[in-house]
């Protein structure tokens, strides 16, 4: 990938990346999928889902027996898992019933069709959007959470081990995991992406661009597709909910530009799919559907656990709901149900044991109010959050939507679950949310961005109702209209409906559904203009976190540096990207991580090596030789660290490379009190972490600082 000096992106490697991406978010859902029986229309959208969900309980399981985390590895248990669920299939299933459809109105050729037509429109645009706000996937996101992200798929790939506390041995080597403020991460993502990126040809940076272009651009739509399904099963709503996904800022794109918040958006994506295949197995009641739904359930808790708290409220309406018009099914859909939620719960059990150890961390994150209750009742009503356009269009259909779900019998449950994620995100955009409030929002870190994704992508489906109540309504009238002229009664009700369910409405309804769909695609080209220009503000080819001179230096770090060696730097300044570039550790690995009372030490007074014992033996102990030194800040007010200041003029530091203002510098031990023999009895205290060369655990840790020393 050339993307460092801003050249082009070979088409070959992305071609192959692509083929990698595809196969394994789509490969072993599907798989398992066929071995379930489960009808391939569910597939496209449900396979990632059941995927992510198997290869999640093989990788979180088959740490304690310390399975590889490779291809071969997970590809042999991946078959077996599917041979094990074929069997299952063929003893529980009752011979001669065939499952019905997902939908029923058009025939499944029909829903093909149309599904596909909505990939490719919301593909264009969603890949339009994506490809402009990331300068065709050369960029890198100068945020946050990204280079985390980035070091954890190479830990992962390198180490070949799944186990979610690796994160907090990642970070903080040098104190005990316990007390440190990150001990575990959702790493679901980051493991699925470690098995192919190896074999891809692309730099970590390209090819998170190139996944993330994927789910913006078929996953969203499909997921879209899935959870519309499941509210109004007709092909034109479902169609236009999925083509109108990529429309809009505040979901997904406000989550990808900052941050990016890339876990918490593939998890949103595993919700749609879960409450299809629950709501279709539960209604039909086939028992083998148990174990395609509780893998569904994994991979909502595995991708990111805050999204059960989204999935489980839509199920619980929507099963409240049966109860009121299906009173006698509804104990046989309560018994399905807590029989694949329990079962995805201990599949689960390794996965929720170690994200119960942030929970603590996560409730008592807050995040202030970016606007006024007035101000956030309006985003609310119209779609937007921050600066990002007003959606008119998508307003005038959600209400359309509300309207006919409202003179219908069975949609009216999702009015529930939209409602309260309305009222929680004005609630947490313009106050200070307390009480109630802040227990709700507590899973979503209190954090407005998340928060308002999710009632943005609940609405998302209603858009796709109000395009197909307004093109049956507009085809009705006309049809009216034409009776009335040819002297004929008014059509009733039920002829109406068998009218809709025929074919001779099916084209000018669809037709006058893509002439809604257009127009409001183009009222609202605006607000398309908008995302991509989000995205551009963060992802640059050279930027403000990490410029070229950096990213060239640790790309190719490599050549001077040894591969157990660990590197001191300034968190601040974008070297935390030096092991996911160039495959060498930092002593600061992320913005996040609070320096120990032994790296403090360093970062104030490394030219004091010299004249002070402790900070040559904190030097040794930590196990540095080396020193980078760069220029980009995480945030402008940030100020380098002060002994990572003017170091050319010390002797004991040999310069080793250069590019632009980023330096390397070698410690030389041989010109400092003691030398080499100093440095060995000093670092007495170290230990290699097996599998991850450049991480060392102290025997004696030292203690996080007190008082934080986050970016």
């Amino acid at each position: 990938m050339k993307n460092t000096e801003g050249g082009s992106m070979a088409f070959g490697p992305v071609l192959w990346s692509a083929v990698l991406i595809i196969l394994v978010w789509w490969g072993p859902g599907w798989l398992i999928g066929e071995a379930l029986g489960i009808r391939r229309i569910f597939l496209p959208a449900a396979a990632p889902a059941m995927g992510l969900g198997l290869l999640s309980v093989i990788g979180a399981w088959g740490d304690y027996v310390h399975l590889p985390w490779n291809p071969l590895s997970v590809g042999i248990a991946v078959l077996l898992a599917s041979a094990l669920a074929f069997g299952i299939r063929l003893s529980v299933r009752r011979r001669g019933r065939r499952l019905p459809g997902p939908v029923r109105a058009g025939g499944t050729r029909v829903w093909w069709l149309y599904g596909s037509a909505a990939v490719v429109l919301a593909g264009v645009v969603g890949g339009y959007t994506w490809l402009h706000g990331t300068a065709a996937l050369q960029s890198i996101n100068q945020d946050w959470d990204i280079p985390w992200h980035a070091n954890m798929l190479r830990l992962i790939a390198d180490s070949q081990q799944w186990s979610p506390h690796i994160a907090g041995n990642f970070a903080y080597y040098d104190t005990t995991i316990a007390t440190a403020p990150i001990r575990s991460y959702p790493i679901a993502f980051h493991a699925i992406l470690a098995l192919v990126w190896p074999a891809s040809g692309l730099t970590i940076p390209g090819f998170i661009n190139l996944f993330t272009m994927v789910l913006v651009a078929i996953q969203l739509p499909l997921s879209t597709m899935a959870l519309t399904a499941v509210l109004v099963k007709k092909p034109l709503a479902v169609a236009a909910a999925g083509a109108a996904s990529t429309w809009l800022t505040v979901y997904p794109y406000d989550l990808l530009w900052r941050g990016p918040l890339i876990p918490f958006f593939a998890g949103t994506l595993m919700v749609g799919p879960f409450v299809l295949l629950a709501t279709h197995y539960a209604q039909n009641r086939r028992w083998h559907g148990v174990l395609a739904v509780g893998l569904a359930a994994v991979s909502v808790i595995a991708v990111h656990p805050s999204l059960a708290f989204v999935a489980a409220p839509v199920m619980l309406c929507w099963l409240a709901s049966r109860f009121v018009h299906f009173r006698r099914r509804a104990l046989g859909m309560t018994l399905f149900l807590l029989a694949a939620g329990g079962l995805g719960a201990i599949l689960a059990v390794p996965i929720i044991r170690e994200m119960l150890q942030e929970a603590s961390r996560v409730a008592r994150m807050t995040w202030p109010p970016d606007t006024t209750p007035q101000g956030a009742i309006r985003n609310a009503i119209f779609l937007s959050h921050a600066d990002s356009q007003p959606v008119y269009a998508a307003t005038v259909l959600i209400a359309i939507a509300v309207v006919g779900l409202l003179l219908r019998r069975r949609g009216r449950w999702y009015f529930l679950p939209v409602i309260g994620f309305g009222v929680l995100s004005i609630f947490t955009m313009g106050t200070n949310a307390k009480g109630v409030i802040r227990l709700a929002a507590a899973p979503f870190y209190d954090d407005q961005w998340r928060i308002v994704a999710v009632y943005i992508l609940l609405l998302i489906p209603l858009i796709g109702a109000g395009v197909y109540f307004l093109a049956f309504g507009a085809y009705r009238l006309w049809r009216v209209a034409a009776s009335r002229r040819a002297g004929a009664a008014e059509p009733g009700r039920r002829h109406a409906g068998n009218i809709l369910a025929g074919n001779r409405a099916l084209l000018p309804t669809t037709a006058l559904g893509l002439v809604i769909l257009l127009v409001a695609g183009s009222v609202s080209s605006a607000n398309i203009k908008t995302s991509y220009a989000r995205l551009a503000w963060t992802n640059k080819v050279t930027g403000s976190t990490l410029n070229s001179g950096e990213i060239n230096l640790m790309t190719h770090i490599s050549r001077w540096v040894p591969e157990n060696a660990t590197v001191l730097n300034d968190a601040c300044d974008g070297s935390v990207w030096m092991y996911a570039l160039g495959g060498r550790m930092p002593m600061i690995r992320h913005f996040e991580v609070i320096p120990t009372q032994r790296q403090q030490l360093l970062l104030t007074s490394l030219p004091k090596l010299p004249t002070d014992p402790a900070v040559r033996a904190a030097a040794a102990e930590l196990g540095i030789d080396w020193v980078f030194v760069g220029e980009g800040r995480i945030r402008a007010g940030d100020k380098p660290k002060p002994g990572l200041v003017n170091l050319g003029h010390l002797p004991f530091l040999q310069l080793v490379a250069r590019e632009g203002n980023a330096s390397l510098y070698k410690i030389d031990w041989a010109k400092l009190p003691g030398g080499a023999a100093q440095v060995a009895a000093d670092a007495h205290d170290r230990v290699s972490e097996p599998g991850v060369p450049g991480i060392w655990k102290m025997t004696d840790p030292s203690t996080v600082l007190a008082h934080g020393g986050i970016c």
